[in-house]
């Protein structure tokens, strides 16, 4: 979430200078270049109208721009609230697992930003032996599969057998 500030402050300082540069240049031609009333030689604008040109193509492109990051943080949202979702199902089915619910599993999801992409899961945890690790990866991989076809399960999961379980 702190990213998300800092990239929207890099970009409204960005958007504020590239408006503004074009237009304190034009500013200081304007201000120290001699006024005169006869028109430019050979008929070419004057100065102020490329100014101007330079300030709305500018504008132009920073509401591109701007239109273009907006669209990329709402699709990240987007994406983030997939990622909550199949990592709360994924929780959800291991704590209704009578052998899994008292061990320390976490799920952690990541959607990718662009479509096409498989997501990941990654599980870590310990479990005090292997055929608990097995039970709760294929678990993990059935709950994932019912959720999406493209979901990839990594598996930090660490086998301990002097582990204690919780009570439950």
């Amino acid at each position: 979430m702190k990213t998300i500030h800092a990239m929207r402050a890099t970009l409204i300082t960005t958007v504020l200078a590239l408006v503004a540069w074009p237009a304190t240049s034009g500013w200081a031609q304007g201000a120290l270049a001699p006024q005169t009333s006869s028109p430019s030689p050979g008929g070419a604008p004057p100065a102020g109208g490329m100014t101007a040109v330079a300030v709305a193509v500018s504008v132009v492109a920073v509401l591109v721009i701007l239109g273009a990051l907006v669209k990329m943080l709402d699709l990240k949202r987007k994406r983030d609230g997939e990622a909550v979702v199949v990592q709360a199902q994924i929780s959800d089915a291991v704590l209704r697992d009578p052998r899994l619910f008292s061990l320390p599993i976490t799920p952690t999801a990541r959607v990718p930003l662009w479509k096409g992409s498989p997501i990941t899961v990654e599980v870590a945890g310990q479990v005090p032996s292997d055929d608990l690790r097995q039970a709760a990866l294929h678990l993990i991989e059935r709950e994932a599969s019912h959720l999406r076809s493209d979901v990839r399960v990594e598996s930090r999961i660490g086998v301990v057998p002097t582990m204690v379980r919780r009570s439950a």
